[in-house]
């Protein structure tokens, strides 16, 4: 199935950098990451074979990626705290620097509490709630079952509650919980 590369980057590529957005929390790496979701479609766009919708398969490139990326960060900081940890203690400090503004609007979030959810969860959700995409697109994209997706949704939002609460702050910004949730986990 042959894809136009620029008519699917003038379609897809705003929803791409959002979901982006709210998955790093900082628009340098959103620009990473959705920049090279196309450079990946570009490489592979020959094994989409149109089982899916293309936007549901850019969202899947997406969150392969950020899952990656996020592995790496976490090996990185991992080898850096093992050098932190083996040197002296007397004037250490870290590096400051002035955030921008979305960064640190970003970090009083809820996106900043949704980011720290198990993954299933926090792309569970972003796809929803940021992305607007139906439970049957979620499930497509993240190759799991309905009622999986259903579940992640359903805990993380449980999970987001307990962390504004721990927190003192008010849950009733985070949306009901939807009766179609609710009927598999009872």
């Amino acid at each position: 199935m042959a894809i136009d590369l620029q008519e699917t980057a003038r379609q897809h590529f705003d929803r791409i950098h959002r979901a982006a957005l709210v998955l790093s929390g900082n628009p340098w790496d959103a620009d990473d990451l959705a920049q090279e979701t196309f450079l990946v479609l570009s490489r592979q766009s020959g094994s989409f074979e149109g089982r899916s919708s293309l936007y549901t398969w850019l969202y899947g490139i997406l969150l392969n990626l950020e899952r990656r990326e996020r592995r790496r960060i976490g090996m990185r900081r991992k080898k850096l705290q093992v050098l932190w940890d083996s040197e002296p203690t007397e004037e250490r400090s870290s590096p400051g620097a002035d955030a921008p503004a979305e960064v640190s609007e970003w970090k009083n979030s809820l996106w900043a509490r949704v980011a720290q959810l198990p993954d299933g969860q926090r792309q569970s959700l972003v796809l929803r709630f940021s992305e607007g995409l139906r439970y049957e697109e979620i499930a497509e994209i993240l190759a799991c079952p309905l009622g999986t997706v259903k579940s992640r949704i359903f805990h993380g939002l449980a999970a987001l509650r307990k962390i504004l609460e721990l927190e003192g702050e008010d849950a009733r910004q985070l949306p009901a919980f939807p009766t179609e949730d609710l009927s598999h986990v009872i």
